[in-house]
């Protein structure tokens, strides 16, 4: 019985221990965020980059989160997709979102199928471009991104303030597997 014991105490470390939480809060001074997690791994970049106007730590007037933007000079909506390695890994993902023009957000698993859709309130309070709202999802098959799209004829980029991501991932199912009476038990 001890024997069962350990090997099912040995498994749930095992699962516990996979699991990576990332974060990425554009802290002060706004800098470095394009060689991390989130910048590696999606096509979303600082709205003053897209305008050609500065670069990716230049804050502008956002005290606390970025103006979103995902590089395709197409200012009207924000569809953000993570690298195709990095999508499946994503069993949950989270983000803050302030948004200044009428819009809804939608995150998406790595097979394009919609997880959430949430509509955005305009919301001018202070701190200016500090996200207010939090949304989060999970999914069994990864998370492939989000858009954000208007819901009439506003510009998203650059009207719209995103801080706070956050990003648990794991790595894809060990490829070996042992059986002792029943009991599956997972290695690599």
């Amino acid at each position: 019985m001890m024997k069962w014991i350990m090997v099912i105490a040995l498994l749930v470390l095992a699962t516990n221990a996979i699991a990576e939480v990332l974060t990425e809060t554009f802290d002060d001074p706004l800098g470095g965020w394009k060689t991390r997690w989130l910048g590696v791994n999606s096509n979303m970049t600082n709205y003053y980059v897209c305008t050609g106007g500065g670069d990716e730590n230049q804050r502008g007037n956002n005290p606390c989160g970025l103006w979103i933007c995902d590089a395709d000079q197409d200012y009207m909506t924000a569809i953000v997709t993570f690298d195709p390695s990095f999508a499946p890994t994503v069993t949950h993902f989270e983000i803050g979102v302030q948004a200044f023009t009428d819009s809804h957000l939608v995150i998406y698993d790595k097979d394009g199928g919609t997880l959430l859709t949430a509509t955005l309130t305009v919301n001018y309070n202070s701190p200016y471009g500090c996200y207010t709202t939090a949304y989060a999802v999970d999914s069994t098959n990864g998370v492939g991104g989000f858009s954000i799209l208007p819901d009439g004829g506003g510009q998203i980029e650059g009207n719209t303030a995103v801080d706070n991501f956050s990003a648990t991932v794991g790595e894809p199912t060990p490829v070996a597997s042992k059986s002792w009476g029943g009991i599956k038990a997972l290695y690599r």
